[in-house]
């Protein structure tokens, strides 16, 4: 399974971004082979529309949850059609953190069903 975490540079060490549609990067970590993979987010200069052309990006590489700040109704409706689950990134600071946190069942899952101006926490 791999997971993607929103970043502000490469790899396990990167800071997280508080951005989801517009953040720099995602940080792809595959859970079994523990292989790590940086993608730009192209979708980022996106007039309107980059958190689902973000999750676009995502499913193209296979991505299964993404650890995200919030997401917007755009990007739920994306993350629904492609059955990608959204966890609250929480307090994590680095990729690295985030990915212990999820492994350890410590983040929320999103629902994903739209509320004013995103996901509302299950």
């Amino acid at each position: 399974m791999k997971i993607a975490v929103c970043a502000k540079g490469e790899g396990l060490k990167a800071l997280v971004d508080e951005r989801f549609g517009r953040t720099d990067q995602f940080v792809i970590f595959d859970m079994e082979t523990k292989e790590v993979k940086t993608v730009e987010n192209s979708a980022k200069n996106a007039g309107v529309g980059a958190g689902g052309q973000a999750v676009r990006i995502l499913n193209e590489e296979n991505v299964e949850v993404v650890i995200v700040p919030e997401v917007g109704p755009k990007a739920v409706d994306a993350l629904k059609a492609f059955e990608i689950k959204a966890y609250r990134l929480g307090e994590s600071k680095t990729v690295e953190e985030a990915i212990k946190k999820y492994e350890s069942k410590d983040l929320k899952e999103f629902e994903l069903n739209v509320v004013k101006g995103g996901l509302r926490r299950v």
